[in-house]
């Protein structure tokens, strides 16, 4: 499965209409605070859990009022509006309407897919592009694999306890925070399939060693046989650990989408590399990857380390008359407006007229 376009209009931060379409490898959201990338991943990650869950569990707490594609409306009526004489106002409904594709053959025709989330019934739909067919629920489950988020929150040192805590009570987490602490909490695959193994090494010599999860607790099981809880771990190597259990949970293989809030936080800079190094592995194995990131470091190393066949295209998101829009680019240097370029000049623009007996 891979997420080609999304199409969002008047949804929270989200005013007027937005659409973007997306690579199948590397997409790479930036922009200021509020600019809506951290919604935008929600919305992506939303639709395609909706689609495994056959309800709109996460847009439910967004309160999403009703969906709306281009010439699809999939709203199902509450037993309130089906009387005679009522008409939908189609301009005054919020929706978020995301395009997916699958390399999984399962008719003649074309396999692009239009999937519409409304809240109002807590249903999902999926249309054939074409001949506007609606496909049944098995048909709907069988497009998506698997599309793990991970927040900008670290969660794994939290696992005591957290997720029936949670069931239980109100809690101030999203479906996100909760859904990546279930991700990791699953069984590991029996077999490691050769890509995973790759990378699962790469992470493992960084970490010195591999992550485990006993007694609701997760550990870093080092190599020299010492085990360290990841409350008292370094924020970095969580990082890297979660990615590890995901890999050795068997839920970034080929046809599968990351959607990753903020990856470098808490990564000393001289991992970045490695996390692009290993992104772009993910990348080049069939695993569709969205970023939303403040660092130039992490966004320059994926436009420099990129090699042929590599698909990575960058998002600068920004306000425009209170409504969002965006610029798209290959080439992260060439993004309109690029905040993370302009600030290391203006700083060193700040260092040179210091240097030069400006005002100290």
């Amino acid at each position: 499965m891979a997420i080609n376009r999304i199409e969002i209009k008047d949804f929270l931060v989200f005013k007027g209409i937005f659409a973007a379409n997306f690579c199948p490898g590397v997409n790479v959201l930036i922009g200021g605070n509020a600019s809506g990338k951290t919604t935008l991943l929600k919305c992506l990650y939303g639709s395609t859990d909706t689609i495994e869950h056959k309800t709109s569990r996460y847009f439910n707490d967004f309160g999403l009022v009703g969906s709306k594609g281009d010439v699809y409306i999939s709203r199902r009526y509450t037993p309130n509006e089906q009387k005679e004489g009522y008409k939908e106002d189609v301009d005054s409904v919020s929706s978020v309407a995301v395009y997916l594709s699958s390399s999984e053959k399962w008719s003649e025709n074309d396999n692009e897919y239009l999937l519409h989330v409304n809240e109002n019934s807590s249903h999902a739909s999926v249309a054939k592009k074409q001949n506007e067919t609606y496909l049944s629920n098995p048909l709907a489950y069988n497009i998506r694999k698997k599309a793990v988020m991970i927040p900008a929150t670290e969660m794994l040192s939290h696992s005591k306890g957290f997720l029936p805590l949670c069931y239980e009570r109100i809690m101030p987490f999203d479906q996100t925070q909760i859904d990546i602490l279930v991700n990791a909490q699953l069984p590991e695959t029996r077999v490691i399939k050769p890509n995973a193994a790759c990378i699962l090494g790469k992470i493992k010599s960084i970490i010195g060693g591999e992550v485990i999860y006993e007694g609701d607790v997760f550990y870093t099981q080092k190599d020299d046989g010492e085990k360290i809880s990841f409350a008292i771990e370094s924020s970095g190597f969580k990082k890297l650990g979660l990615l590890w259990k995901l890999l050795r949970n068997g839920l970034l293989e080929s046809e599968t989408v990351l959607i990753w809030d903020e990856p470098e936080n808490s990564l000393n800079p001289e991992q970045v590399p490695i996390l692009v190094d290993i992104l772009l592995e993910l990348s080049r194995n069939g695993v569709q990857i969205f970023l939303a990131t403040h660092s130039e470091i992490l966004a320059s190393y994926l436009a420099v380390d990129r090699i042929k066949g590599d698909s990575v295209m960058f998002y600068s998101l920004y306000k425009e008359d209170n409504k969002v829009k965006v610029d798209v680019s290959d080439r992260f240097d060439l993004l309109i407006p690029n905040n993370l370029m302009l600030e290391p000049v203006k700083l060193y623009e700040k260092q040179l007229e210091k240097g030069l007996g400006g005002n100290v």
